[in-house]
């Protein structure tokens, strides 16, 4: 009589870990800088399109249009709910590209490059308005469907061991408190539909497995085929499917018809799915696109090594657990990764002593290796011709299984009187290592640099451009300037740093937001200082000797200004020699 209140018990946990990932999800979605995730801004160009044209794009401009339309299409849609103008806005407002950008920590460290992709101005901040409301809003879109993931996820494992309700909620928590799922659910990615639908094809057929019957075969084909239109990866998961359907297919009589039946959702499939691979066809000459894909990427040009599959295998396991910014180039500390990897280490045995011992985790099991296998399969196939494959969002259609490889693993390894609260401890780690991820690494990321001090420099004068004013320079080793305001600005304002040789010409330039783009002027309080390093790297090229440095000011997407007591838009400021201090 009293068996429900477990199993509602269970699911008050499991809904609370839905409602978590969700307010996580959308912590993530505001506070991270627009464009500062993999392929963020190219996506959000081809959501424009689409609403803006209502029709696929047919050449390499758009960078994503390699892809398959369906999460584009669905965010165009939604983002036109709320503002039907979304295709026309005009991104060069807020998508600003930084020239100083640098996917080495490292050189970040040294404040002469910075790790954000773009220059994020006041026109971003909060109360979000024009195009930062609608690329929030369309973001939105993706934490709905991250959301769902989760549910997924735990109807995949409750199907898959439903006597053990500990691992449906360990598997689910997985999810819900990755930090990288959280990174990736929250920002414009079609890899969150990708995995939203591998996740819901995978439960039909672990519920076919384990129920046999002629429901739902259909369903499961429209889920297939629009799995391949999120993402043609989600096709990898295709054998993982036939696996569990063609088990339960084998426990019922007639066995034979049961077997047929298995291949309709694959026909279905197969028969949404042909559209894509046809236009691919006539338009680039094969049914995957490959001409299309290798004017979009960066194509391999040597011949594979162990060391490539090394790279590739290292890359995976970092950003699975959490590598973020535009590139996933920003790394969460050494110490946590040798911790996670202690973690992923113990689930395996926990899986290998699992399948010794227990004969009926077998199928889940093996079919959740099988479709984590094939998904690293097809990533590897595309490595041979692409890179930058090493992130582990790509692993994203295999998802669901993964959770729930580690958590059969996890769980296996404690005692059953003790799962319980394991299970628990195990999700607050999680938590913590999110919260971690996001207050910890994400932010500081993005963070304001403090206030340069200019005790050790010897002030001038300085040179007013407005209400920007150079306070002092320093042009031994790195060239070093020192900016501030005198009153208060709504203007990106650019500096161009000039080098000019002994005849006169101007031998090198390089324009850019004062301080790497870290920060941009309209935010800057009066009398804060920035410090405005230049790395000598840039001019490597010039020939030994001595040059002039000249600085001149100009508002983004505006004109020259005039100094304060000049003529010219460029202040001299002094020699600056290449060879004997800055050129290494």
């Amino acid at each position: 009589m009293h068996l429900g209140k477990p199993v509602r018990s269970k699911k008050r946990e499991v809904l609370f870990l839905v409602i978590l990932h969700l307010a996580l999800s959308l912590l993530f979605s505001g506070t991270i800088p627009l464009g500062e995730a993999p392929d963020e801004a190219d996506h959000w160009a081809y959501i424009q399109y689409l609403a803006r044209e209502h029709h696929l794009p047919q050449g390499p401009e758009l960078t994503q249009s390699k892809h398959p339309p369906l999460y584009h299409a669905t965010a165009a849609l939604w983002g036109m709910l709320w503002m039907p103008e979304l295709g026309h806005l005009d991104s060069r407002l807020f998508l600003r590209a930084n020239p100083d950008v640098t996917f080495s920590p490292k050189l970040a460290a040294t404040r002469a490059y910075a790790l954000n992709s773009f220059i994020h101005t006041t026109f971003e901040a909060w109360p979000w308005r024009d195009g930062p409301l609608a690329f929030h809003w369309v973001r939105l879109w993706s934490v709905l469907l991250s959301t769902w993931t989760v549910w997924a996820t735990y109807r995949l494992a409750r199907h898959a061991f439903p006597h053990e309700e500990e691992i449906p909620f360990l598997a689910a928590a997985v999810v819900a408190l990755l930090p990288e799922f959280l990174f990736i659910g929250s920002v414009l990615n079609n890899d969150t539909l990708a995995a939203l639908l591998a996740s819901l094809a995978l439960v039909m057929a672990m519920r076919e497995y384990q129920t046999p019957g002629d429901r739902g075969h259909l369903l499961l084909g429209l889920v297939l085929g629009l799995g391949v239109w999120a993402k043609v990866s989600t096709l990898a998961v295709w054998p993982a499917v036939g696996l569990w359907l063609c088990l339960g297919a084998l426990k019922v009589r007639g066995k034979g018809k049961g077997l047929l039946r298995c291949g309709l959702p694959f026909l279905v499939a197969g028969l949404l799915a042909a559209p894509w691979f046809l236009r691919n066809w006539r338009l680039f000459g094969d049914p995957w696109g490959w001409a299309l894909a290798r004017q979009t990427v960066d194509v391999r040009t040597g011949p594979w090594t162990w060391q490539d599959t090394w790279w590739l295998v290292r890359g995976w396991f970092y950003s699975f657990w959490g590598k973020f910014g535009s590139a996933g180039h920003i790394p969460m500390a050494r110490p946590v990764y040798v911790l996670l990897l202690v973690a992923t280490g113990l689930a395996g045995v926990g899986l290998i002593r699992r399948l010794q011992v227990d004969e009926r985790s077998r199928a889940p099991l093996l079919g959740s290796g099988l479709a984590l296998v094939g998904v690293m399969g097809a990533i590897w196939r595309y490595s041979l011709v692409a890179l930058g494959t090493d992130q582990g969002r790509l692993l994203f259609p295999a998802l669901a299984p993964i959770a729930l490889l580690l958590a059969v693993g996890w769980l296996t390894l404690i005692p059953p009187s003790r799962r319980h609260w394991a299970s628990r401890g195990l999700a607050g780690g999680l938590l913590i290592l999110s919260l971690y991820a996001w207050a910890g690494v994400i932010r500081p990321a993005y963070a304001p640099p403090p206030p340069a001090s200019l005790q050790r420099i010897s002030p001038g004068d300085g040179v007013a451009f407005g209400p920007l004013r150079l306070l002092a320079w320093d042009l031994d080793g790195w060239p070093t300037l020192y900016w501030t305001l005198d009153e208060p600005t709504d203007v990106d304002w650019r500096v161009a740093f000039r080098l000019v040789d002994g005849e006169g010409h101007l031998v090198a330039e390089w324009k850019r937001s004062p301080g790497a783009g870290r920060w941009s002027t309209d935010h800057w309080p009066p009398g804060y200082i920035m410090q405005d390093v230049y790395p000598p790297q840039r001019w490597a090229h010039l020939p030994p000797g001595r040059y002039r440095v000249e600085v001149g000011v100009y508002p983004f997407m505006g004109s020259w200004t005039l100094p304060e007591g000049h003529t010219s838009p460029f202040v001299p400021l002094g020699i600056w020699e290449q060879g004997t201090h800055g050129g290494d």
